[in-house]
């Protein structure tokens, strides 16, 4: 059985998403034969660097989306930015899809799936297509493939349901647990015996809300703020104000992933201020570091998290009303519930044996390629009417 893994971000941005590409490679690299395909970084063995234009490239820096709303303009450009990266790395990743023989390829893109499933007819032998839902599509907007492989329960239920599965996001708890030994606090000058609260994401203001974070924490004289997160337009604005509400016990920092339990070590609470995350590696991540975790009330993170204290991250002063609400043996009891949860339900070698079989199953299907039907006729029919309408309209 051979795997091809493919992530377009990976190597271009650093997210949840591509820790995940990362993480499930190592996982799966001694049980099966995977190669991943993705967008940057140093090829390395079963490791293939695809050619692409990234969604950061500087030649992508002047697109315009004028017949976009003025206020979604730059969700537009930064969709079309997405658009470009996902078609460059499908059309550079196709000859070696087609030589490997493979009989799974698992996209973690939907523009990538998109674009895949509609090239099986070139394949000697189809291979059958699976996407990672990790930005829980709803089941309507869902790419066309053979198998969708959702994260939490709660998407599970909103997704089409007669091709999807679910396995979790995992979490190495031998890398990720409370004995990480760290100089963090000593490193950013956070003495030994502050209490400090940690956020772990993108430095913005929308989704990661972390502006959110800080005016909640600067109503805690006692508490420090550790915000570790790569940077965004948004940033310098989230600086300054962290700046002038937490002056002196705020600390703003960008760490590679293998790095971030020595940050985690050095805190006593981790909290994220978004509304929803399609699932949050992060949240798990500080559970297994034994953090209590207080999180968005919204059912799929409580679903993920279960051990947590669960807040309306819309309403002003609920976090710190919460986290002010707990002593520090309520907080330490929770991250121990939290610890148990992560290491009963998310560590990556108990999802190993998960990941193959649901490989197995998928492997042994049969693919089904398009068949003619009347109503794909009509429907290419259709197509072509329109083409020749708009050719005549330029003219």
């Amino acid at each position: 059985m051979k795997i091809a893994l493919l992530c377009a971000g990976l190597g271009n941005i650093a997210r949840g998403h591509e820790v995940f590409a990362r993480d499930l490679f190592t996982l799966l690299g001694d049980s099966v034969d995977i190669t991943l395909f993705k967008g940057g970084g140093a090829p390395a063995e079963r490791e293939l660097v695809i050619a692409n234009i990234s969604r950061n490239d500087p030649a992508l820096q002047a697109v315009r989306m004028p017949t976009a709303s003025p206020k979604w303009e730059q969700v537009a450009i930064e969709q079309e930015r997405l658009r470009i990266e996902a078609e460059t790395f499908t059309h550079a990743a196709l000859q070696p899809l087609l030589e490997g023989g493979y009989d799974i390829i698992h996209c973690l893109e939907r523009e990538v799936c998109e674009r895949l499933y509609g090239l099986r007819h070139l394949f000697a032998n189809p291979p059958k297509i699976l996407f990672s839902n990790g930005g829980a599509i709803p089941a309507a907007d869902l790419p066309p493939c053979d198998a969708v492989q959702e994260h939490t329960p709660y998407n599970l239920q909103r997704s089409a349901r007669a091709k999807a599965f679910m396995i979790p996001h995992g979490v190495d708890t031998e890398r990720f647990h409370p004995e990480v030994p760290t100089e963090f606090r000593a490193r950013h000058g956070i003495p030994a015996d502050a209490f400090v609260v940690i956020s772990v994401g993108t430095i913005c203001f929308w989704h990661k809300r972390m502006d959110h974070v800080i005016r909640e924490m600067a109503t805690l004289p006692e508490v420090w703020l550790v915000i570790v997160g790569q940077e965004s337009p948004d940033t310098p604005a989230i600086k300054a104000l962290g700046e002038q509400l937490m002056p002196g016990r705020i600390v703003f920092t960008k760490l590679p992933h293998a790095e971030l339990p020595t940050a985690y070590a050095a805190a006593d609470v981790f909290v994220l201020g978004s509304l929803f995350e399609a699932f949050g590696i992060v949240y798990v991540e500080a559970m297994a570091m034994g953090l209590p975790v207080i999180s968005t009330e919204h059912p799929n993170q409580r679903g993920i998290v279960q051990e947590g204290l669960f807040v309306d991250m819309a309403r002003p002063g609920a976090l710190s009303a919460a986290l002010r609400a707990q002593s520090r043996e309520q907080l330490r009891a929770l991250g121990e519930r939290g610890r148990q949860v992560a290491l009963r339900d998310y560590d990556v070698r108990r999802l190993r044996e998960r990941y193959l079989a649901a490989y197995r199953e998928l492997a042994a299907r049969q693919a089904l390629l398009p068949r003619w039907t009347l109503s794909s006729r009509l429907a290419a029919h259709a197509r072509g009417v329109l083409k020749q309408l708009r050719r005549q309209w330029v003219r």
